[in-house]
């Protein structure tokens, strides 16, 4: 009897975690610069973030308020520390414009690269 509500408690467990390991993801995102994301301009100001996928390449969505301003391909890379805040990275282009490459979400151990920061990670 004690062995089998020990059994169901791992397994529920593990199914939890499991469950949670696919949920949808969210972060806030807070722009101080007009910055190009997959050719969608977005002004500075504060947007949400989510992204859904189960392996390293996911699908982020960025929003304000109740409307979609763009959803992309990005890769969910590892780091060695803990975002201490949310944060992003931009690059400078040609033209003087400036796109987002990558999403460093507040208390994960991961960033998501967007655009050539994700071309580059996947060779």
């Amino acid at each position: 009897m004690k062995l089998s509500r020990i059994t169901t408690t791992l397994l529920g467990t593990s199914l939890l975690f499991a469950v949670g390991a696919f949920a949808q993801e969210k972060s806030t995102l807070n722009l101080t610069e007009t910055i190009k994301v997959q050719g969608t301009e977005l002004k500075a100001g504060k947007y949400s973030v989510e992204w859904d996928g189960s392996g390293p390449t996911v699908q982020v969505s960025i929003h304000q308020g109740k409307n979609t301003l763009g959803t992309f391909p990005a890769t969910v890379v590892a780091t060695a520390v803990t975002n201490s805040g949310n944060a992003y990275e931009a690059q400078k282009e040609p033209g003087g414009s400036k796109s987002l490459v990558a999403i460093y979400p507040n208390g994960k151990k991961y960033q998501l690269e967007i655009g050539e920061k994700q071309a580059s990670a996947a060779h």
